[in-house]
């Protein structure tokens, strides 16, 4: 029987909140559950206050006596040196806790999503879009939506089909992502 794990998580939007919920329930059944507590005591709206900020949470996740804590950050670039000097920046600071996990989409978490709806839609395409600008993948996935709630309510019906193996064989940043909280589970 697997253990159920407590988990934070410390993220720049609803978005990112939205995505780790659905790939946890779907690819982790009764594996994870958030503690809401910590929801509450530490929030963020952007890149930089989760830069800024993640020390508190590294914090919080201890005094809340967490077993995981998902960091979620965009890129907002397709630029390979930045997001490989993000996540040695954000493995110094979490120094090598095998418990904090790092969700660093490339560009935004839309390219996660427009990957899955692309497959949906047009099963054999595979053209890469994590280089393809976030507003495109937003739209993409989106339409002009501005609403957060209709945004996660378009989100959930991509996330119905959500396909791990698929989604980890198309892009890298979600390999990472995925490899991490795959690597935690197997140990524990």
């Amino acid at each position: 029987m697997r253990k159920l794990f407590t988990y934070g998580f410390f993220g720049e939007d609803a978005a990112q909140q939205n995505f780790l919920s659905k790939y946890l329930d779907h690819h982790y059944p009764n594996t994870f559950i958030e503690d809401e507590e910590f929801r509450w005591r530490i929030k963020v709206r952007n890149r930089d206050q989760v830069d800024a900020l993640l020390p508190q949470a590294l914090l919080q996740k201890v005094k809340l006596n967490l077993d995981v804590l998902f960091v979620g950050r965009d890129m907002d670039s397709a630029h390979e040196p930045s997001i490989l000097a993000k996540r040695d920046y954000f493995s110094k600071i979490c120094k090598g806790d095998g418990s904090v996990f790092i969700m660093l989409p490339v560009q935004c978490i839309e390219h996660w999503l427009w990957y899955l709806k692309r497959r949906q839609e047009e099963p054999g395409k595979n053209t890469p879009l994590e280089s393809l600008n976030r507003r495109d993948a937003k739209r993409a996935v989106y339409g002009n939506s501005q609403v957060t709630e209709t945004q996660l309510e378009k989100a959930n019906q991509i996330l119905l089909s959500l396909d791990v193996k698929w989604l980890e064989s198309r892009s890298e940043s979600f390999r990472h992502f995925h490899q991490q909280v795959g690597r935690f589970v197997e140990t524990h």
